[in-house]
């Protein structure tokens, strides 16, 4: 029984290792464009996008349900990668 508790303690600890999502500060290379992912709020190029859902069930990719004073809802669809994220087709590098 002792060891069956330090199994499940072990799988319980290690099953939220490794991810830490997808905020922070990104930067696209090629563009000079930036996006930065927050809990609450994305910024990308000049637009400020406040977040009303993420949808985190198909991981690795992230979609952010937001609302934007000029542009009104908008969807973002991003996928994780090993260095950064990729938000419409270009890759954004962790800055």
């Amino acid at each position: 029984m002792r060891k069956f508790m330090l199994v499940a303690g072990l799988a319980v600890l290690l099953a939220g290792c490794g991810d830490d999502g997808i905020y922070g500060n990104y930067v696209n290379q090629q563009f000079g464009v930036r996006l930065d992912i927050q809990k609450d709020v994305i910024k990308f190029r000049d637009g400020i996008f406040t977040v009303k859902s993420w949808d985190e069930s198909k991981k690795p990719i992230y979609i952010a349900k937001t609302q934007n004073k000029n542009l009104g809802s908008w969807t973002f669809k991003i996928e994780k990668v090993k260095d950064g994220v990729v938000y419409q087709g270009a890759v954004f590098k962790k800055d």
